[in-house]
């Protein structure tokens, strides 16, 4: 089976893309000819190459929800770009085409025109709105795909309290959970994130994006610090576009007002995640809106206690207090309670580790594999047997 995948950027590091290559790594060993398409060269293309993938280039139209003159020129882009992508498909023989992210609306119009099936993965945030402008892409979105996944339940409550629940369904981003399996903190590793031995290290990773609110992080991480002179924190991630980078400038202002300077480190991207997340005494993801939150499965893998958001999709992964703690958006006195009372019971963050590792099976890129292939399947031969597929079987959240 050969399928073309369309990518909207190629970055250092980015949920898309690792969710996509994992996937991948388990798929194209069951003969899966993986083609994958980015608007240009970056960091992940010989990433895809060494997973036997092949990578293309074609300029992709990435959706813009503002009144911007590059937003009025989108309709010429998007023509452009779904021709671009068809003779892709073409050139290639593709059996059905997925598009990776719903920012790129030209897979499903070039799938619509080579008569293709079209899978489209919603990996957005879950904060709808304008409420107008994702009443209509809701509707354009479910119109173009036969199979929509949605990486959580609260992503797909975007499509289904809009009625469309028909060919939605929720499947989680896969992780390897060989990869992240528990083992002990490489002491070395420790020392990079900023933790000399026997002392507490609290993290967070990614990207340094004002969505991110590392702002609750820092001073959840100075309340925590006022209370345990010896616990140290990080922030793993990259600031690459100038809204990321203008933002991490002012969290090392924040940083230094509140006298973290020496207990708290800015890391950049690393590449050795499972081992970075080993390190981690405790894991805390302060995001707003977040659709899935990656880090956050990568951490219950890794039998780490986190301490999560109660909002978006992070409350559901972990369980709505199972296998991790909640704490209410933009409060950093919760926050910091919370870590500090992990940190000062290791009985009970060992106990609520093990809960979380033992739940991540739901995230297991096996099984998440398993349920895309035999969805390719039904997809490729209805099209082959000359049946048009209206709707794939709503599946319960994992």
């Amino acid at each position: 089976m050969r399928v073309l995948y369309l990518n909207p950027f190629s970055q250092e590091v980015s949920g898309p893309d690792e969710s996509l290559r994992t996937l991948l790594g388990a798929l194209v060993p069951r003969g899966l000819d993986a083609h994958v398409v980015l608007p240009a060269p970056g960091p992940q293309v010989p990433r895809y190459e060494e997973l036997g993938a092949h990578v293309h280039y074609a300029p992709l139209a990435l959706l813009r929800r503002d009144l911007s003159v590059d937003a009025a020129l989108f309709p010429a882009r998007l023509a452009r770009a779904a021709f671009a992508v068809g003779a892709i498909a073409r050139r290639v023989g593709a059996d059905l085409v997925h598009t990776n992210m719903e920012v790129l609306l030209e897979g499903g119009l070039a799938a619509r025109a080579l008569g293709l099936p079209h899978v489209l993965h919603y990996r957005g945030n879950t904060l709808d709105r304008p409420r107008p402008i994702f009443d209509a892409l809701t509707a354009i979105w479910t119109r173009t795909a036969d199979q929509i996944f949605c990486i959580s339940g609260a992503t797909a409550e975007v499509f289904r309290r809009r009625g469309y629940d028909r060919g939605v369904e929720v499947l989680y981003n896969p992780v390897d959970l060989v990869r992240f399996a528990p083992g002990p903190a490489a002491s070395e590793v420790r020392a990079a994130l900023g933790a000399a031995p026997g002392q507490p290290l609290v993290g967070t990773v990614g990207r340094l994006h004002p969505r991110k609110d590392l702002e609750t992080f820092v001073r959840a991480a100075a309340r925590v610090a006022s209370d345990s002179p010896t616990v140290r924190f990080v922030v793993v991630g990259a600031a690459e576009a100038p809204v990321e980078t203008a933002y991490r400038d002012r969290l090392v202002v924040l940083v230094r007002e509140l006298g973290l300077e020496g207990r708290l480190s800015f890391v950049g991207a690393r590449r050795d995640m499972p081992e970075v997340m080993r390190a981690l005494d405790v894991f805390v993801l302060t995001s707003r809106h977040e659709g899935f939150g990656r880090v956050v499965a990568e951490a219950m893998g890794a039998a780490r206690p986190v301490v999560v958001t109660d909002e978006g999709a992070p409350p559901e992964l972990v369980g709505r207090g199972r296998f991790g703690l909640c704490a209410p958006a933009g409060d950093p006195t919760a926050f910091a309670a919370a870590v500090t009372g992990l940190l000062r019971d290791p009985e009970r963050a060992a106990a609520l580790g093990a809960a979380a590792a033992a739940a991540a099976h739901q995230f297991d890129v096996a099984l998440v594999a398993d349920r895309v292939w035999n969805r390719y399947r039904e997809l490729v031969d209805a099209r082959r047997a000359g049946v048009k597929r209206t709707a794939a079987p709503t599946a319960p959240a994992p």
